[in-house]
């Protein structure tokens, strides 16, 4: 079982830094074909894209995955449903692209906004795969076909862009990328799912279902409100340098995310009827868990002067202050996120759920208080809103996992004030540097703020790096029962 959990662990690691690879190698090619304005029309098409995806997806990713027994007819019904509400959704979007055409004075959202819509009937297809996946705890195929899904689309919607089809090819890279991972997926299962509808068995994912929708939707809500004021009251320039940010930010927050969220609950679900193992086990794996992921986000924030403008090229500076402040956010609230993840464990994703509609309601409330600040406020709102939900895991009940409010903020705060402290040292390097260039320099800090990292961990997390072993052992055998 050790074995599987490394394996599991170096394919999500692969897929992860592949995909920041190729991310980052197609941003620097598209940025230098489009404009600003080109990834704002993109941003806000695709923003409304993702909500509607979350509607055909997410209510049965998480129910699938946490359901004590799963028929094939669940699965059958669940895709049924799915690909209904897909039909809906792209239907929807040709009015929808009519008016936010006229709102915007941009032609480009008639076609652009139906033409990313097509891509949920792969994508809730995905979903529920993923969920199935997720019970067979096989989250090397899931890496596999997310990485090779992603490097298909990723090099089609490059090739797009260099024949000069301008946003078509931002968006049609969404549509191809989930249509080559929905097919690599199906083609690792032993199942081949049909569509068939059964109200019985969709009644059986309701409860679990209808609280997943509604979490991922306050989520993905707060990301089209967001995009949808700062479109309006910035403009869509202002929209593209953020979408720009996102675009170094987002992926490794969004493949970190996934990958910890989905391992984690494997750590905790098998003892979901044992709150005192399960308290303990949380308690383990979010403390070391935050270790690994505070560092990789704060020394992005510290990097990014210099990254950013050696991926976009010039022209984008506005973006630099924003993405920093989107990589702090995720530094403050991805650890936190898993105490959520244990809540889910044992079938409580309600305060998941209040801890996104916070941070939406505190997200929006900053960006429209800090218009006056340019593209500042729209970094600082959104790191209010990761900070909001990050307090809301500090705050819930302690009996919910019989956990203390203290003892979860000694499980966090190590990690977040050594990765800060790190982040300082890198920052400040860089004004020590000599001009040797933008790549030697990014590679100089990231060396830098490995090695001062590892030297923290070597004398104040001696503890935690100690006990990562015995946690996997411990798992493999919780698994194995």
């Amino acid at each position: 079982m050790r074995h599987r959990l490394l394996k599991w662990l170096g394919w999500s690691s692969i897929d992860a830094i592949g995909r920041i690879a190729m991310l980052a190698a197609s941003t620097a090619v598209l940025s230098r074909c489009l404009s600003p304005r080109d990834f704002g029309v993109a941003a806000l098409a695709l923003t409304v894209v993702t909500l509607a995806s979350v509607v055909v997806g997410a209510p049965f990713e998480e129910a699938l995955a946490q359901r004590k027994v799963l028929r094939l007819a669940h699965l059958r019904a669940a895709l049924s449903a799915s690909w209904l509400a897909s039909l809906a959704c792209l239907l929807l979007s040709l009015p929808l692209g009519v008016a936010m055409a006229h709102a915007y004075d941009e032609p480009q959202f008639v076609w652009a906004l139906p033409l990313g819509m097509a891509s949920i009937f792969f994508s809730g297809h995905s979903d529920i795969l993923t969920g199935l996946i997720r019970r067979r705890r096989r989250f090397d195929d899931l890496a596999r076909a997310t990485l090779f899904g992603n490097a298909i689309g990723i090099a089609a919607s490059v090739v797009i862009a260099l024949s000069g089809a301008g946003v078509f090819a931002l968006v049609g890279q969404r549509l191809l990328v989930c249509a080559a991972r929905a097919v690599l997926l199906q083609a690792r299962m032993d199942i081949v799912i049909w569509p068939s509808r059964s109200i019985g068995h969709l009644r059986d994912l309701a409860r679990y279902g209808g609280l997943a929708l509604v979490d991922r939707m306050m989520d993905n809500l707060t990301f089209l409100a967001f995009n949808t004021i700062v479109g309006g009251v910035y403009g869509l320039n202002t929209l593209g340098f953020l979408n720009m940010a996102m675009r170094l930010v987002e992926p490794i927050r969004g493949a970190i995310g996934a990958t910890v969220h989905n391992i984690a609950f494997s750590f905790f679900s098998p003892l979901q009827h044992d709150p005192a193992r399960l308290r303990d086990r949380a308690d383990a794996v979010i403390s070391y868990a935050s270790l690994a992921i505070a560092p990789v986000f704060i020394g992005l924030a510290a990097v990014t002067p210099t990254l950013l403008p050696l991926i976009a090229g010039a022209g984008w500076d506005q973006s630099i202050e924003i993405a920093i402040c989107l990589a702090i956010g995720s530094a403050i609230a991805l650890p936190a996120r898993l105490v959520f993840t244990a809540l889910s464990a044992r079938a409580r994703p309600e305060y998941s759920v209040i801890a996104n509609v916070a941070g939406a309601l505190v997200t929006i409330a900053v960006v429209v208080a800090s218009v006056g600040l340019g593209p500042s406020g729209v970094g600082m709102a959104r790191v209010a809103g990761d900070l909001a939900q990050a307090l809301i895991a500090l705050g819930v009940s302690s009996r919910l996992l019989g956990w203390s409010r203290r003892g979860r903020l000694l499980a966090l705060a190590p990690a977040w004030l050594l990765a800060a402290l790190m982040g300082v040292l890198v920052a400040g390097l860089q004004n020590a540097m000599p001009n040797i260039g933008r790549l030697p320099q990014v590679a100089a800090q990231i060396g830098a703020g490995v090695a001062i990292y590892g030297l923290f961990l070597a004398l104040f997390a001696r503890s935690q790096l100690s006990g990562v072993a015995s946690l996997m052992h411990g798992a493999g055998k919780a698994a194995e029962t």
